[in-house]
């Protein structure tokens, strides 16, 4: 029976993993802080839990030989001037001081989380790919720190590690408590796109990116990058707005969205877009391609059972 450890497993990204993997018979343990929410894990059984902060490298280092893939999904995101600092600490030197230790306890193979803010747009207007990758100028503290990472399990695979790198786009479905996503969505259940990235942002099933987390570890080539999106997922504000109306049951979407006085995307925000190519993956790891208007219900209905939004 394969097993794998994924840090970050209390997270959007790390729970739908967590699910995929047991669902296909592996054995999974992870990593999170003791005083963690759990967020969708919920009383998920059959994992294998390690509490502790990804900065301290003992508190899980004595629990990885025995697994077969270890997944770095963990990661931090705010906009808070002071805790900034602990957010590079923690996406940077903190990414590189898991993989090291995963590597030291003998894990045959990693797949490191990066980000899809470090695929830097052509000017051209063509779709971003794996061809070009950097901390983009004027790229956000997150993106920096990302970079950071990315740059450290890059220089591993250099080194001879079976390091594979994956890319998650933005992501849809059930499970997602807190991410800048999901925030996204229920912006945009209000009417709300002033967040939105005027030049579009692509979006996947996160089952879809979890499952590309899997190919990755099973056929990824070592040192490589996937962006882990979806071939019809690149949306500006009035396609993704038409995808949550519908998903949430807003046949006649432009009145509704009239009626809730939306706002406009802002000018000039940074980046001015997300959206890419995502055809590596798809050809190369054989990534599904599931339905994101399934996805997008599936969320939609998974806040109203939590109650977190008010419809």
């Amino acid at each position: 029976m394969p097993s794998a450890f994924i840090t970050g497993i209390n997270g959007f990204l790390g729970q739908t993993l967590a699910r995929v993997l047991l669902a296909d018979g592996w054995q999974v343990g992870g990593l999170m802080r003791a005083n963690a929410h759990r967020g969708a894990l919920g009383n998920m059984s059959g994992l294998r839990i390690s509490y502790g902060d990804l900065l301290d490298s003992s508190a899980y280092a004595d629990s990885l030989a025995s697994y077969d893939v270890f997944f770095h999904v963990a990661a931090m995101y705010t906009h808070d001037p002071i805790s900034i600092p602990h957010m590079r600490d923690v996406n940077g030197p903190g990414a590189a001081l898991a993989l090291r230790t995963a590597l030291a306890a003998g894990v045959p193979r990693l797949v490191h989380s990066s980000t899809i803010g470090v695929i830097l747009q052509p000017q051209d207007g063509t779709l971003a790919t794996e061809a070009a990758v950097g901390a983009p100028p004027g790229a956000s503290a997150y993106v920096q720190s990302k970079w950071a990472g990315d740059q450290a399990a890059a220089a591993l695979a250099v080194e001879g590690a079976s390091v594979v790198i994956v890319h998650p786009v933005a992501m849809l479905g059930p499970g997602d408590w807190r991410s800048n996503s999901g925030a996204l969505v229920k912006a945009a259940l209000r009417g709300d796109v002033s967040r939105y990235l005027a030049g579009g942002i692509n979006w996947c099933p996160v089952e879809d990116v979890a499952r590309g987390m899997v190919l990755a570890a099973q056929r990824g080539q070592p040192g490589r990058r996937y962006i882990l999106g979806h071939r019809h997922g690149n949306l500006d504000a009035v396609a993704f707005l038409d995808l949550i109306a519908n998903a949430a049951g807003y046949g006649r979407w432009r009145r509704w969205w009239k009626q809730r006085r939306a706002r406009k995307p802002v000018a000039g925000s940074r980046p001015t877009r997300l959206t890419c190519d995502p055809s590596r993956a798809i050809a190369e790891l054989g990534m599904p391609q599931n339905d994101l208007l399934a996805a997008a219900r599936a969320e939609i209905a998974w806040y109203r059972q939590k109650n977190m939004i008010n419809l």
